[in-house]
């Protein structure tokens, strides 16, 4: 039975291979599209998944790149995750330390893109209890990420949610 089993596993293990290995396009979606803007509305709090989603942001703009879209990308925090977005990690819990310090490096790769910015909202550091002061010099603090969220949508932004 094992020997069964073992092929069957290695055939599912190379499904998501042999798909990547297809051409991938999106042109029926992008056909005709020039904005390339989106705000990542983020309440995600598992920061293991979080560092997961920045790749997939990543890639993301990387792709609009390939498809001849400039991407411009406001990543907008909320939630116990500003946490995660503080100099000093104190307040996170010892067992995510490692978790939240792969996010900081996977957030660093996006931030050192064109158009890409970081907001924490200002109300989910008062409510949450994270050190505004210590919040990472780059990142914006702003008042309400969800005025951030109404405002770039009648810029033409579209919102994606990370939850």
């Amino acid at each position: 039975m094992k020997n069964v089993r073992i092929p069957a596993l290695a055939a599912t293990l190379a499904l998501p291979l042999a798909a990547m290995a297809e051409p991938q396009n999106n042109d029926h979606a992008l056909e005709g599209v020039e904005n390339g803007d989106v705000i990542w509305d983020i309440t995600l709090s598992k920061p293991a998944q979080l560092t997961g989603q920045m790749g997939v942001i990543r890639e993301t703009y990387h792709d609009l790149q390939e498809n001849g879209i400039e991407p411009r990308m406001v990543l907008a925090f909320h939630g116990r995750n500003v946490h995660f977005l503080t100099e000093d990690l104190e307040s996170v819990p010892l067992e995510e330390v490692d978790q939240v310090e792969q996010f900081n490096q996977a957030l660093d790769k996006l931030l050192a893109l064109d158009g890409v910015r970081v907001e924490a909202c200002a109300i989910a550091t008062r409510v949450y209890g994270a050190d505004r002061g210590a919040i990472r010099d780059d990142v914006e603090v702003v008042g309400n990420t969800y005025v951030s969220n109404i405002g770039y949508t009648q810029k033409g932004y579209s919102i994606i949610g990370i939850r």
